[in-house]
């Protein structure tokens, strides 16, 4: 089993299969010609085949593979192919897809901290792009299936296992999304119980112990675009700048306690603006009369709407303080110059969800609305795929092109939300399956204990986002008004949301301790590679399968 994990592990890796880029296409691929070696598809061939994300700009495929058991109690192993990039890697790069000396001896030869260094000296981990982020947990997987692929064809198989690798997970999910079609499929074929899906991503050691997640954090993205009053510099107070009130609200927000959220002793991290500026396309004396930004809020419980609402009240806040600044300005200002004759500077707050601009607008004339909005998304969706704008970028550029549809002059700020959206999910709260996360980490925690000696923790929400939030709907929300509020809904970007909450299966993260993922010291350990995370795994699954 050790020889073969490693085996796999040192395949998968040398794939160069970037996140967003037909480099995916090489894993996918690999693991379709895995799964038809395997002698049970060839009596099975039904059960496995590769399913086209459709709409997909690359043509990226997810490989699936089912192993029916003599019980429909079915675990589901399932983990991302895709890797960042590798330029930090510098002189190191061209080793960077590698397992072995080479890599060692270039990374020896480089700057790292006294952790990474004594980790390399200790000769106890694996270096490389992926070993631990995670085509290690992958490689676990792999091997497990093997065995667990000549159970079946022996028919010893106690339960089912559904394996279904998928692309995108470190750009927009758009495997996982869209592996959902393949989980609900093989539900209904076969009336599936979904007890248990595994998510092998690289698990942190706190003082020597594996950290088991429970559930992975929700994430959201607003997108704000701000219209002011355009005005020349030299006459700034019949102007409004955008800018002003943006940057009011990003100063609300940006940091803000208010947005987190907070289960048992833990806490989402608050908001972090990704971008902000204004959105004047060259250099006049103008005040900049639009802006834009772009945030990431996480949650535990709380919806999209709630998010939406908290920020209405902040945008509209932020406006008003705005304007009694402008205005306590002005009058010392009269005071100061002669040709000043305004009595007070003073603007209406007016704060809107994109889907209510767009309702305003339909009342008015839906279907040139109808008309103006399919030719605008196309346009953009087109942009989209040649690489020219990503999701948030689109999302800004679409919103901006309903804004001048709109041919509104007055001061306004436009809410709306930018993919990718990740739902929170917790594997105590799955309807019908409630208190299996814990189940399976006090197995796991008592097992590797008394048989490796190596302690298991758990958090309940995993931090750093992740597929298992397309596993199950535990904090229900309007799916309606979240797509509405979303400008690239449709054919860019979507979730089926109906059939997450179908197949509802909880999920955990439990795969192989690994540091430093995304930096060119990225490493996963021997030991919980080769040995505690696939014996230890081995025996959940066959403990779910019985729960």
């Amino acid at each position: 089993m050790e020889e073969r994990i490693l085996e796999i592990l040192k395949e998968l890796v040398a794939m160069k299969s970037v996140s967003y880029s037909e480099k995916e296409l090489e894993p996918a691929q690999w693991f379709s010609d895995f799964f038809k070696s395997l002698p049970y598809f060839e009596k099975h061939p039904e059960d496995t085949g590769i399913y086209e994300i459709p709409n997909d700009p690359f043509g990226r495929k997810i490989p699936y593979a089912f192993l029916k058991g003599n019980k429909t109690d079915t675990v589901v192993m399932s983990g991302h192919f895709d890797v960042v990039s590798t330029e930090e890697y510098g002189a190191a790069e061209p080793w960077a897809f590698t397992v072995g000396k080479e890599l060692e001896e270039k990374l020896a030869q480089m700057s790292m901290d006294e952790r990474a260094k004594a980790d390399l000296e200790s000769g106890e981990w694996f270096w490389g792009r992926g070993v631990a982020d995670m085509k290690g947990g992958l490689a676990i997987h792999s091997a497990l299936f093997e065995e667990y692929a000549k159970e079946a064809l022996e028919g010893t198989l106690e339960g089912s296992i559904l394996f279904m690798p998928v692309p995108d997970e470190e750009s927009y999910s758009a495997g996982m999304r869209s592996g959902v079609e393949v989980l609900k499929k093989f539900k209904e074929k076969y009336d599936l119980n979904y007890k248990l899906l595994i998510d092998p991503e690289p698990t942190k050691d706190v003082d020597g112990a594996l950290t088991m997640s429970l559930g992975s954090v929700g994430k959201v993205m607003p997108a704000i675009i701000v219209q002011g009053k355009k005005g020349h510099a030299g006459h700034c107070y019949g102007g409004f700048s955008a800018l002003g009130i943006i940057s009011d609200i990003y100063l609300r927000t940006n940091g803000s306690l208010e947005f987190s959220d907070v289960y048992e002793d833990e806490a989402t991290v608050p908001p972090t603006w990704a971008n902000m500026r204004d959105m004047k396309p060259g250099y006049d004396v103008s005040i900049p009369h639009r802006a834009y930004g772009y945030f990431t809020a996480f949650s535990f419980d709380s919806t999209p709407e709630e998010i939406a609402n908290k920020l209405k009240k902040i945008c509209t806040e932020a406006f008003e303080a705005q304007v009694e600044k402008i205005n306590n300005e002005y009058q010392q200002y009269k005071k100061m110059n002669k040709a000043e004759r305004m009595d007070k500077i003073h603007y209406d707050p007016c704060v809107m969800t994109f889907n209510e601009l767009c309702d305003m607008l339909k009342k008015q004339d839906e279907q040139a609305f109808d008309k103006f909005y399919a030719e605008a998304y196309e346009k953009t969706v087109e942009k989209v795929h040649s690489g020219e704008l990503n999701f948030p970028s689109a999302t800004i550029a679409i919103m901006e092109e309903v804004l001048n549809y709109s041919e509104i002059q007055y001061p306004i700020t436009i809410i709306g939300f930018a993919p990718p959206y990740y739902p929170p999910v917790h594997s105590d709260q799955v309807k019908g399956k409630e208190g299996y996360g814990t189940k399976a980490f006090e197995f796991v925690s008592k097992l590797s204990k008394e048989k490796y000696d190596q302690e298991v923790i758990y958090e309940n929400y995993f931090m750093g986002i992740s597929d298992l939030s397309y596993s199950a709907i535990t904090a229900p929300f309007d799916y309606k008004k979240y797509s509405e509020n979303t400008p690239l809904w449709g054919d860019a970007y979507n979730l089926n949301f109906e059939a997450i909450e179908y197949v509802g299966i909880p999920g955990v993260i439990y795969g192989p301790i690994g540091r430093d993922y995304h930096q060119y010291v990225e490493r996963v350990n021997k030991h919980s590679l080769l040995k505690v995370v696939p014996e230890t795994t081995k025996e959940l699954i066959k403990f779910m399968w019985n729960l």
